[in-house]
């Protein structure tokens, strides 16, 4: 399963999973994750998840906003299939990405070189 995570200054992760196969993500409130900011499009881009062949399941971003971009790693994209620890950046907000590793829904940690230890925990 897909999860999309996006971490903000002095406030804990939220979480986005990917409840079906498709996701789409956007300003408009219909979309399935709502993002209320100016520089996002009313349906800014699309998440799907596509069978290959075997048992694996690739998601597949796919940008829907011709003037503000969607963003992976750095780098604008149109389309492009989505790993585990990609960045993927919808006008001012940062996701990072987690897919699912194996059948029994553990998923991989994301770990961030900018990350400190926060002290009490």
């Amino acid at each position: 399963m897909l999860s999309l995570i996006m971490k903000s200054d002095g406030q804990r992760e939220r979480v986005f999973p990917m409840a079906s196969k498709q996701m789409t993500i956007g300003r408009d409130v219909g979309c399935d994750l709502h993002i209320p900011l100016p520089e996002v499009s009313d349906t800014h881009c699309r998440i799907s998840s596509e069978e290959t062949k075997g048992p694996d399941i690739q998601p597949v971003l796919e940008c829907l906003d011709d003037r503000n971009g969607t963003m992976i790693n750095g780098v604008r994209v149109n389309q492009a299939v989505l790993k585990n620890d990609d960045i993927v950046q919808i006008g001012p907000v940062v996701f990072y990405v987690s897919i699912s590793d194996s059948a029994d829904g553990r998923t991989f940690e994301i770990h961030r070189e900018d990350q400190q230890p926060s002290a009490g925990r």
